[in-house]
């Protein structure tokens, strides 16, 4: 891993350069360097068991092959496109990107990732079949996104003031200010956090644009009325309670706030669907009898005297078990977008 402190005196300097320029700053503005700026968090690759956390492409790949169901069932319900715009964003190491190709196979697919981080572009290059851009392209059928609304950037409010981000001596600090809408303040619980997801509503923009005809799916933690929990971060698998320290060196995240996201959705004309939990999705799209198949598989390989091989997919079911733990993984919700006229799929529930 790298050394904390010297990995952290770039997107320092650029954030002290911009309080010192500007006063205190938005702690939106100080995530989007401390994360995205030049040596920030995501500039290296983060994600993987060497990495800061996993996601559930890397967890087991089943999840991307039920991840590819859903995904054919919506280009179904677009009258199956030739060829078929699908588009990731924030396709980091393309762990999904390539379980999902592989799965694709037969469709007419023309995968397009977008991403920020140079090290994340310089392997995705390197993956046959995907094109890599910098914007969302024009009319795509759908578009991907997981783990990335809770690492946009967002403003921080408590009580009646929004938290800037200014400096004391060598220490980044919160520094109240003044509401920019009075409406936005809550006297109520004065010390609890509230986000304002500004990244997260500029991409339903961008959406809204885009989305001629069309779903956009995200898998994110949160929750369907305030966000899932305080800000905080995560640094080689552990939690950081501290994001102000050492920036670049530690990811930034709180829950996302999907009631908010829908309703300003619906104002750009998308309709938003009520989300599932993760759980709940994989077992519609058939993780349940892939569980059992694999079982299946374990006892054959046993009665063969296939030892190694019956403990190897033991530690697969085990692991994708994580999938849909509703204390692990199975309690990330799925958020579904669409342009008007597009049906509810089934892997969504009946809410």
């Amino acid at each position: 891993m790298d050394d904390p402190g010297s990995a952290s005196e770039q997107p320092a300097a650029a954030i002290r350069a911009a309080i010192a320029a500007e006063g205190p700053i938005g702690f939106d503005r100080f995530m989007d360097l401390a994360l995205y700026g030049p040596k920030g968090f995501y500039e290296r690759q983060r994600v993987g068991p060497s990495g800061d956390f996993v996601t559930s492409p890397h967890v087991h790949p089943v999840f991307g092959e039920l991840l590819a169901r859903a995904l054919r069932e919506l280009w179904a319900h677009l009258d199956r496109p030739d060829p078929f715009r699908l588009v990731e964003l924030g396709a980091g190491d393309g762990t999904l990107a390539r379980q999902l190709r592989g799965h694709l196979v037969d469709l007419p697919l023309r995968y397009t990732v977008i991403e920020r981080s140079e090290a994340a572009i310089e392997e995705l290059r390197r993956i046959e079949g995907i094109d890599v851009a910098a914007r969302i392209p024009e009319d795509p059928h759908i578009v991907l996104g997981h783990e990335l609304l809770d690492n946009l950037p967002f403003r921080l409010l408590r009580g009646r003031a929004e938290i800037l981000v200014g400096t004391d001596g060598d220490r980044f600090v919160e520094v109240p200010a003044p509401l920019r809408d009075a409406a936005e303040g809550d006297a109520h619980d004065p010390d609890a956090d509230r986000i304002v997801p500004a990244g997260a509503f500029a991409l339903i923009d961008e959406l809204s644009q885009a989305l001629a005809r069309g779903y956009a799916l995200f898998v994110d933690y949160g929750g369907d009325h305030g966000s899932g929990g305080p800000v905080h971060g995560y640094r080689e698998h552990r939690v950081v309670a501290d994001v102000l320290a050492r920036p670049g060196t530690t990811d930034i995240t709180a829950g996302v706030d999907f009631g908010a996201l829908a309703a300003v959705a619906a104002q750009r004309g998308l309709r938003a669907f009520p989300t599932t939990t993760q759980f709940q999705a994989l077992v519609a799209l058939g993780f349940e009898d892939w569980m059992r198949a694999e079982l299946a598989t374990q006892g054959a390989l046993l009665n063969r005297g296939e030892g190694m091989e019956a403990v190897q997919r033991w530690a697969g079911r085990s692991r994708a078990s994580g999938l849909v733990n509703p204390d692990q993984l199975g309690r990330l919700r799925w958020f579904l977008l669409a342009s008007p006229g597009l049906p509810r799929p089934a892997f969504m529930g009946d809410g």
